[in-house]
């Protein structure tokens, strides 16, 4: 899915820690006898699988998407609440980093995307801390938090489509943001924690054998594919933002930090049945089969700087908004409708 992020995504980056890939191999059938050592099997399946498709710098940037969008849900924006707000919206992240090519054409595997993109409404409440602690000091304060759970499948992503593959997964993504007003000038400052939760399931099956090889020997085989993606991250976030506002229109340019701690799991699944080294096309005269599971588990300890630019157009006590963030190789939009009472 493009939200593996679902994924999946400026200034700062400290490099992520992964850990070594986890491989398991079942082979059943006559065939079996003819297969080499196991490394290589492995050598044709984990490899492109995960170092050509599912690197480090991917997953990471899989990540980082789930965690702007996340961010950007929030709807904290830059001006002062005189007492509570209520806002609906929905954000969507889009990664620039992409996997390499897979170059190994042996399964719908190659259907599999290959840029992260995260996506989900969000529903905001801000107060300002003024109606809760009776103190000057306390209304210069405004608490902002959010949540969605959001259970999706292709029908309700319609901007993901993967070929033949079956997309189904749950994004439960929640935060809040401690905003300060020092002065009457628009300057404000944002403090923020974020966890960011998603997992999602990819399913697809071989329309028609393909082919592959074993030690230089030409072997096809057809079956079924399967991609789980799991993230958890938890992050902390710091911002400065300044409201300009003239007339109706408010424009609210900003800078932020964040540092996330927690992983992203992948776990992808093979089972086919493999044609016999004589010939490409007999699966039947030597029933064999073979199941292959790769399990990757990232570990994050990064933090990135974002460049965020909001504008908002208000009347009475409702006003839309928008605002768009942007690090190293990641953007995100969010479109909200906020009420003031």
């Amino acid at each position: 899915m493009r939200l593996i992020p679902l994924i999946l995504f400026f200034f700062l980056w400290i490099p992520m820690i992964g850990s070594a890939i986890d491989a398991q191999v079942l082979c059943l059938g006559g065939e079996c006898s003819s297969i080499p050592a196991e490394y290589q099997i492995l050598g044709n399946f984990a490899e492109p699988t995960f170092d050509r498709i599912y690197t480090n710098r991917f997953l990471r940037s899989m990540g980082d998407n789930a965690v702007l969008q996340n961010l950007n849900s929030n709807q904290s924006g830059g001006s002062n609440v005189g007492r509570y707000r209520l806002g609906l919206g929905y954000t969507v992240s889009q990664g620039q980093a992409k996997a390499r090519d897979f170059y190994y054409e042996n399964s719908e595997l190659r259907t599999l995307p290959k840029a992260g993109v995260a996506a989900s409404p969000s529903l905001s409440f801000t107060v300002n801390l003024g109606e809760w602690i009776r103190s000057p000091y306390a209304k210069q304060w405004n608490l902002t938090t959010h949540f969605f759970p959001y259970e999706f499948g292709e029908a309700n992503i319609p901007f993901v489509k993967i070929r033949n593959t079956e997309v189904n997964g749950r994004v439960f993504n929640y935060g809040a943001v401690l905003r300060y007003f020092p002065i009457e000038s628009g300057v404000s400052f944002g403090l923020g924690i974020f966890q960011t939760n998603q997992d999602i399931y990819l399913s697809a099956y071989d329309r028609r054998p393909t082919q592959f090889r074993i030690d230089g020997d030409k072997r096809r085989w057809i079956g079924q594919n399967d991609l789980f993606y799991q993230s958890r991250i938890t992050s902390a976030s710091l911002d400065l933002k300044y409201n300009y506002t003239i007339g109706f229109l408010s424009i609210v340019p900003g800078l932020g930090v964040v540092y996330n701690h927690g992983y992203t799991a992948v776990q992808v699944s093979r089972f086919a049945a493999i044609s016999t080294m004589e010939n490409p096309d007999d699966f039947s005269s030597v029933p064999s089969a073979i199941g292959i599971r790769l399990n990757s588990r990232h570990n994050h300890r990064s933090g990135f700087g974002y460049g965020s630019l909001g504008f908002k157009l208000g009347q009475g006590n409702f006003s839309f908004n928008t605002e768009l963030m942007a690090g190293k190789e990641i953007q995100s939009i969010n479109l909200s409708l906020q009420m003031q009472f």
